[in-house]
């Protein structure tokens, strides 16, 4: 009965190593690590941290800003419109005119606000990774 006990110990360390490898450069780092030697990479769960996770949210709420402001220009353009069909002060001011003006302002609006949305979740990106129980 020895026999087969010191058997199944065997295997059973054998079985459990006592190294792992590292996801990112493939070295054998122990199995208790947190961060591999070769690479210097984290090796347990991590994030950015509340800064980047605020960047990343004040980023989409300036892109829906945007959008939401978009919007109003356009509800407010068709109006404008309305008015210079109806009241034709100056005969080169048509709603032709005020269409194209309309859209360039939109356009603007649009890609500036959308641009510095993506601005913020790239710099959300680039804030240095953390392990979970270090922020």
């Amino acid at each position: 009965m020895p026999a087969i006990r010191s058997i199944s110990l065997e295997t059973k360390n054998a079985r459990v190593s006592a190294e792992k490898s590292c996801p990112f450069c493939c070295a054998d780092i122990p199995r208790e690590a947190k961060k591999c030697r070769a690479c210097g990479e984290w090796v347990v769960s991590t994030s950015h941290g509340i800064a980047a996770m605020a960047l990343r949210f004040f980023g989409v709420c300036w892109a829906l800003v945007s959008v939401a402001i978009a919007a109003g220009l356009w509800f407010a353009g068709q109006s404008i419109r309305a008015w210079v069909w109806m009241h034709s002060v100056n005969a080169q001011i048509t709603p032709r005119v005020v269409d194209f003006v309309l859209y360039v302002v939109i356009a603007v609006v649009l890609l500036k606000g959308i641009a510095i949305g993506v601005g913020f979740g790239i710099m959300a990106r680039l804030a240095p990774r953390r392990p979970r129980w270090w922020t």
